[in-house]
């Protein structure tokens, strides 16, 4: 497709950005090595590269955690121990809070890749669904017993039975999930007021209070559309921040161009697998919880004798109910704008 080279590199480059990146543990004491419960972390995460010295790789360490969590959800799901999916206690900066969420530190790619790095802050927008394709590669491959490559079948031998079968359908659920990406500690933070059209699509930080925040609710992200008079499947159409339905039907022989005569399949994409941007396959819908804050300029950015300022922000994914009125945070995203209904 045109323009799918740029973005494939991109993927591409961050995957191997991810299985790469490593630090020195030269200066650091072994105590310090260890996850968010006090467990040292397994021997497997760290290297001795001769004259380099022994080597920490963070993001090897994060997509075990990932995987850990999610086979714990597994186990508490079949009955097997308290959920505790939504506890965020302590979930700054280990990871493991996070199922389906890879934190990336900004910094750490600039060291490894300045052009990447670049591309990802100019047209973060454009590249943000590979970049999220990315962690979904590195994970899975990383770990594949996440991955359901015999579409269900029973693993292993011996007596698997029903026990074996239902937990590969579990598994395969993860298979199919969505990951997504959360870069932090940007270089600058920027006050509201400095948001202006020059960071439509850019990545950038702004620090602000939290003044309201809403319900969690879900979000079509990517969806697939069967037409109504010939049955035929659109897949992986995209929502541009509204409902949107395919335009015209890719049947030669129906050209279907009434939006309103396609219907959202609302069937589960279970192990079908990934497309190149990143959204999963297997005739259903993308979903994710969204939730949206009311921020407002901190009080010490306020020009003398003007009003405060305030800015919608939608947080996603694992990232809802993260923050409550009065939290003064600092939000890592790009700036969008949204069509007014109402016009």
């Amino acid at each position: 497709k045109p323009g799918e080279g740029p973005r494939e590199m991109v993927r591409v480059r961050f995957v191997e950005f991810l299985q790469a990146y490593s630090e020195s543990l030269d200066n650091r004491d072994d105590e310090e090595m260890v996850d968010e419960d006090g467990n040292p972390l397994p021997r497997d995460d760290f290297e001795d590269d001769g004259a380099l010295g022994r080597r920490y790789f963070p993001y090897v360490e994060q997509a075990r955690q990932i995987a850990r969590r999610q086979l714990s959800d597994s186990d508490a799901a079949h009955g097997g121990g308290d959920d505790d999916r939504h506890d965020h206690g302590g979930g700054g900066g280990g990871g493991s809070a996070f199922a389906t969420t890879l934190l990336v530190d900004y910094h750490h790619v600039v060291n490894h890749d300045v052009e990447l790095a670049e591309a990802v802050e100019t047209e973060f927008v454009r590249f943000e669904p590979y970049l999220r394709s990315a962690v979904r590669t590195f994970v899975l491959e990383a770990h594949s017993n996440l991955r359901d490559e015999d579409g269900g079948g029973a693993a292993g031998g011996g007596g698997g039975g029903a026990g074996a079968g239902a937990a590969s359908a579990d598994l395969s659920s993860y298979a199919s999930l969505s990951y997504f990406v959360a870069l932090h500690n940007l270089p600058n933070v920027l006050p509201l007021r400095s948001l202006r059209t020059d960071k439509i699509g850019r990545l950038a930080s702004v620090s602000g209070t939290v003044t309201r925040t809403s319900d969690v609710r879900p979000e079509l992200l990517v969806g697939t559309f069967r037409c109504n008079k010939c049955g035929l499947l659109a897949e992986g159409i995209r929502q541009q921040y509204h409902f949107t339905r395919p335009t015209v039907c890719r049947n030669p022989r129906c050209r279907n161009a009434s939006p309103s005569e396609f219907t959202l399949e609302m069937n589960s994409g279970a192990g079908g697998g990934a497309n190149a941007d990143g959204t999963t396959g297997g005739g259903g819908g993308e979903f994710c919880d969204w939730q949206k804050l009311r921020v407002q300029e901190n009080s010490a950015e306020i020009p003398p004798g003007s009003m405060p300022r305030s800015v919608d922000v939608v947080c996603r994914n694992e990232m809802v109910e993260r923050a409550k009125a009065g939290d003064r945070c600092v939000f890592t995203g790009s700036l969008v704008v949204l069509p007014d209904g109402s016009a």
